[in-house]
């Protein structure tokens, strides 16, 4: 049953296989023209293919197929079904037009030409269309003068035919004869309105002419009768864009990105359409894409750049940005955001040369300037502040009092004292400007005139009795002429007036903490904490006065709470270091950014940790780091020249002295007079003199010049001058380095005595500097040995383990014949330094005083040896040994072999040898 069932349908199968056989291949043509009619495409290409399938040469069949493919903009295809037609010698009248056409499409230039002969039998009709098309081909090759020819041509043939009229088009949108163009292209659509390659003209002239609303209509028209051109969505995308219709020109770029993620026209649309929205993100993403794939616009670059600031990615922003700049308006926002990238990267020296030219026209553009002379000021780059602040005062729009005080605060900012004056002439135009005053007093205090800040303070306080701040202002100035009495008292008259104001509770805790009464001290600061929690001013006078775990945790929980605030972050390192809890100090610390606008507080902190660890390695390496991310700062200068000072490696010292002033610290005079010290410490005369000539060290204080007169003229063995200089110089600084550089002048001048009064005065006031001790100690050693003996047995009180006093010691009281003395003091030299050969030999010379002659003998051997026999007062220490132990024809050789070079010496070998002959 099942069997004959199947036999049934397989009998079904057949007889349908063979009534489709049995229709023709002009059936199917028939078939296809009628699908064309209805516009059912894909049923006509069925039609047709099936033609084919019946006879594969059919030239109709092939001809109708390429003609469908190109109606719908699909070119390649619709070459190879045109070029069978052809080949199979379809009528040329329809398939050597259509043919030149999908060459066209393909951009298949030089193909059209293939077709010349043909094209010469062609009726007038389709002559024109194969011209019109070689004429585009040959101005979309660039080969403008055979498009002419061939356009004058067509037009010979007939003026009013709509691709004679397209032919001529493009010849002038060559030409940039874009007007003339679209009125040809219009014409050309009257005379067809089904001229599709008209459309396409036409939205490239409209786009030409910024007409972008007509431009997207006519490339859409474009699209619907060739949808299967895919740049047409592209061009109505562009358009759409500049026509700001972004909603719109967004979904023609989607539906191209959903096949080809990276087309960089596509890429550039959603670019601009998100910037438009303000989504920095998918901007920025879009604009890099699309210039990835070398679309290199200066737009792209601008979005890429400008979404990147938005985004904070100042880096990215400065890559793209910095590229373009110079290609933009002197005032163009680009312009303003590379130079805060550039600010936020620490790449000072670009940004005048960002900004050159930029003219601030509005009050907005002045602040900006404004603001960032201010910022270049903080960070230390004075220089490159000043060029900033002078272009804002060119450029300011507000009254005469507004700018005043602007340029007044810009000038003190930049260390120019005469910004006073410019706050005094605002204050003059504007009595009642707000801010001037305070200004003004807060500079007078930052330049040290108490008289002015008190007097303006005053004034400002009885115009304003009731205002909490005019006393807080008052107290200010009491505080930096140590007047902490009456500043008491105006901070408590601030508190009246408002009873939680944060400026005189800490300033009450810091003044009561100052003097010593941590009671109130504490009470202040706690009622700060109570009213501001996470303020770090209060809690900083908080821990100060009670720095225990509970203050501790207050700094920790307001940290946590604000871990970006960076005030609370340096308190919270510096009460984490106070605890001693370096680990996690330095957690903290290393967390923060290391940039040009890193606090110094925060640097000091890091180097401070590796101090206290002991960690060498990285105490340098972030004294390394802090020069390179703020070469404005003088801090890491000097103190990277002063670890190799202190390592003894001036040579390695110099050449960051010398890098901060060709760079930087070229004005540096704190650095200036670093590196001339450094050069007389090691005889560098000829370079110290020529530093010393420069106009800014010649114009230091008397005193500080006197005291570099003074070393240049010891180096120059000017000695008696040198006195001089070196005096005045010690009388104004009177430290332990000037006062041991004063004695060695004296010393070198014959006056020894003057030396060491000078090193007793400064003893008297410094009673605990041995090193100076030492020095007066050593001074004695040859005229006073009691004087001697007495200084260095201060001395030992403070350094029981000081080795050169332990045998100087020693020696003094062998010579005096106080053996018991001198047995204890090289005892204890010898147990410090036992393999050294004066200590080794003070202690034999000791021992053969005290008859131990064998012992002694093994010591004089042993320093002798150690010396390498270069010591000569060693030497004959060893002779007179071995002479005591009758070993008088080894001391004799021993004898004959040294050299001397004194009289004493010459006599005392002379004595030796005649005992030992």
């Amino acid at each position: 049953m099942k069997f004959n069932q199947l036999a049934a349908y397989i009998g079904v199968a057949v007889f349908i296989s063979a009534c489709g056989e049995s229709i023709t291949s002009q059936e199917h043509i028939a078939n296809a023209k009628s699908a064309i009619e209805r516009n059912e495409l894909s049923i006509s290409e069925i039609e047709l293919k099936n033609a084919l399938k019946v006879d594969g040469k059919s030239a109709e069949a092939r001809f109708l197929l390429g003609q469908l493919y190109l109606s719908q903009g699909d070119s390649l295809v619709a070459v190879k079904e045109l070029e069978r037609a052809h080949s199979l010698n379809y009528d040329g009248n329809k398939v050597v037009p259509l043919l030149a056409r999908a060459y066209l499409l393909a951009e298949s230039y030089e193909d059209i030409s293939s077709l010349d002969d043909d094209g010469k039998d062609l009726v007038i009709d389709s002559k024109i269309k194969f011209l019109a098309f070689k004429s585009i081909a040959a101005v979309l090759s660039e080969k403008f003068e055979l498009a002419q020819e061939l356009t004058l041509q067509i037009i010979s043939l007939s003026e009013t035919n709509s691709y004679s009229l397209l032919a001529s088009a493009y010849v002038n949108f060559a030409e940039n004869n874009n007007e003339q163009a679209l009125s040809l292209v219009s014409k050309a659509l009257l005379a067809d309105s089904e001229n599709i390659d008209a459309f396409l003209l036409k939205g490239h002239v409209s786009f030409a002419l910024n007409k972008f609303a007509s431009a997207a209509e006519n490339y859409k028209k474009y699209n619907e009768l060739q949808p299967k051109v895919g740049v047409t969505k592209l061009f109505i995308a562009n358009s759409l864009l500049r026509d700001n219709q972004y909603d719109e020109a967004e979904k023609y770029a989607d539906d191209i990105l959903a096949s080809i993620s990276e087309q960089p026209l596509a890429n550039y649309i959603k670019a601009v359409a998100m910037f438009e929205k303000k989504d920095y993100t998918n901007a920025k993403s879009h604009a890099e894409t699309a210039l990835n794939q070398n679309y290199n616009l200066p737009v792209l670059k601008l979005i890429a750049g400008t979404s990147a600031f938005n985004l904070n990615n100042y880096e990215s922003a400065y890559h793209h940005l910095n590229v373009i700049v110079k290609q933009m308006p002197a005032n163009h926002y680009s312009r303003k955001i590379l130079a805060i990238s550039q600010l936020q990267l620490g790449l000072i020296d670009d940004i005048n040369e960002t900004l050159i030219g930029f003219n601030a026209t509005t009050s907005e553009e002045v602040r900006f300037l404004s603001s960032l002379s201010f910022q270049l000021a903080e960070l230390g780059a004075l220089d490159e502040a000043k060029v900033i602040a002078k272009q804002a005062n060119e450029n300011a729009t507000e009254s005469n009092a507004e700018q005043s005080v602007r340029s007044g605060i810009l000038k003190l900012m930049t260390n120019d004292p005469s910004g006073v004056e410019d706050l005094e002439l605002a204050l003059e135009a504007n009595p009642n400007l707000e801010g001037a005053e305070l200004a003004i007093a807060f500079a007078a205090l930052q330049t040290g005139d108490y008289d002015k800040a008190l007097k303006v303070a005053k004034k400002w306080q009885e115009k304003q009795p009731d205002i909490a701040g005019s006393y807080n202002m008052l107290a200010a100035v009491y505080i930096a002429q140590q007047k902490n009495e009456l500043a008491t008292q105006a901070l408590q008259t601030s508190l009246l007036k408002d009873a939680n104001n944060l400026y005189a509770l800490t300033e009450l805790a810091k003044l009561n903490f100052t003097e010593g009464n941590k009671i109130d001290a504490e009470k202040y600061a706690l009622r700060a904490v109570d009213q501001y929690p996470d303020n770090a001013k209060a809690l900083r006078y908080y821990y100060a006065s009670k720095p225990d775990e509970q203050a501790l945790a207050k700094i920790e929980q307001a940290y946590q709470k604000s871990s970006d605030n960076i005030a609370l972050s340096l308190l919270y390192i510096d009460a984490l270091i106070n605890s001693n809890d370096l680990t996690q100090a330095l957690v903290i610390a290393n967390g923060m950014e290391s940039s040009v606008k890193t606090p110094k507080k925060l640097w000091l902190q890091r180097i401070s940790i590796y101090k206290k660890q002991q960690n060498e390695l990285q105490l340098i390496t972030t004294i390394e780091e802090w020069l390179k991310a703020n070469p404005y700062h003088i801090e890491p200068v000097l103190m990277i020249s002063d670890y190799y000072v202190n390592q003894r490696q001036i040579d390695k010292a110099l050449p960051y002295l010398d890098k901060a002033l060709s760079d930087h610290q070229k004005d540096s005079l704190i650095i200036k007079l670093v590196k001339v010290q450094l050069l007389l410490d090691i005889n560098k005369l000829f370079e110290a003199k020529k530093l010393f000539q420069d106009p800014q060290l010649q114009s230091v204080k008397s005193e500080v010049k006197s005291g570099l007169e003074g070393r240049i003229a010891f180096l120059e063995k000017d000695f008696t001058k040198a006195v001089e200089k070196l005096t005045h110089f010690y009388q104004a600084y009177p430290s332990r380095k000037n006062v041991v550089l004063l004695s060695l002048a004296y010393i070198a001048d014959n006056q020894a005595v003057q030396a060491q009064q000078i090193l007793r005065e400064y003893l008297a006031k410094n009673e605990q500097d041995d090193q100076v001790r030492m020095m007066l100690a050593d001074s004695y050693l040859t005229t006073e040995v009691e004087k001697a003996i007495l200084t260095y047995e201060k001395i030992i009180i403070n350094e029981p383990n000081n080795v050169i006093v332990l045998n100087n010691l020693s020696w003094l009281y062998l010579e005096k014949g106080e053996l018991d003395k001198a047995q204890l003091h090289s005892k204890a030299a010898i147990d410090l330094a036992p393999e050294n050969p004066n200590v080794i030999d003070t202690r034999g010379m000791v021992l053969l005083k005290s008859g131990k002659n064998v012992e002694a003998w093994k010591k004089l051997s042993e320093a002798y040896k150690l010396s390498n026999g270069k010591d000569i007062s060693i030497a004959l220490n060893y002779a007179e040994a071995l002479l005591a132990n009758k070993r008088n024809q080894d001391a004799a050789k021993l004898l004959i072999k040294i050299k001397v070079n004194s009289i004493d010496d010459m006599n005392r070998k002379n004595k030796l040898m005649a005992l030992a002959i």
